[in-house]
C-alpha cells in the first residue's frame, strides 16, 4: 500500500477532497535527515515548475473525515502500474497489431496505405477501450485512493494498565 498524509479541504457523501501535506516527493528523494539533495529523480520538482495551483484529489472516505482533518490516504501497490500499462501499453499495442495485420492482409502494392489504415483502426479501438476503462476505473475502489485513517493530534488517549 502506498501511503501519504493529506489534509481534508472538503467533504461529501462517501468521499473527501484532500491536498497533500508533503512536498509530493517519494521516500527516495527525502532522506531521514530531511535533506532533499540525497538522490532520486527529481521529477516532482520539474512538475512543480509547470503547476501554479495546489494539487487536490478526490478520495474515497469510509471513515467520515471532517474538514481540516489530517488523514493518511493510500492506494494499492499495483494500481499505479496496472493503470499505466492500461493507459499506455494496450493502446500502443493495438496500433502495432492493427498496422501489422492490415499490411499482412493487403495486396503488395497497397501495403503502406493498409498499414496506415490498420494503425488508425487500432488507435480508434484503443481509444474506445481506454474511454471505457477510465470510466470503470473511476468507480473501482481498486484504482482509487482511499482514506485509511485519521491523524488527529488533538486526541489524547489514556490506556488502563492492569497489574
Amino acid at each position: 500500500m502506498i501511503e501519504m498524509q493529506a489534509r481534508v479541504i472538503a467533504v461529501e457523501q462517501g468521499a473527501a477532497l484532500v491536498e497533500p501535506m508533503t512536498d509530493g516527493s517519494c521516500s527516495i528523494c527525502t532522506s531521514s535527515s530531511g535533506d532533499t539533495s540525497a538522490g532520486g529523480c527529481g521529477a516532482d520538482k520539474i512538475g512543480q515548475l509547470f503547476t501554479l495551483k495546489t494539487k487536490q484529489y478526490r478520495v474515497i472516505d469510509p471513515i467520515g473525515s471532517r474538514i481540516g482533518d489530517a488523514v493518511v490516504i493510500g492506494i494499492q501497490d499495483g494500481a499505479v502500474l496496472r493503470g499505466s500499462a492500461a493507459v499506455y501499453m494496450l493502446p500502443l499495442l493495438l496500433v502495432f497489431i492493427g498496422a501489422t495485420l492490415a499490411a499482412y492482409l493487403a495486396p503488395d502494392r497497397n501495403q503502406d496505405v493498409a498499414s496506415i489504415a490498420g494503425a488508425a483502426a487500432g488507435f480508434a479501438l484503443g481509444a474506445l477501450w481506454l474511454f471505457r476503462f477510465s470510466r470503470n476505473a473511476g468507480n473501482n475502489p481498486q484504482y482509487q485512493p482511499v482514506v485509511l485513517r485519521s491523524v488527529r493530534s488533538d486526541i489524547f488517549v489514556l490506556k488502563e494498565i492492569k497489574s
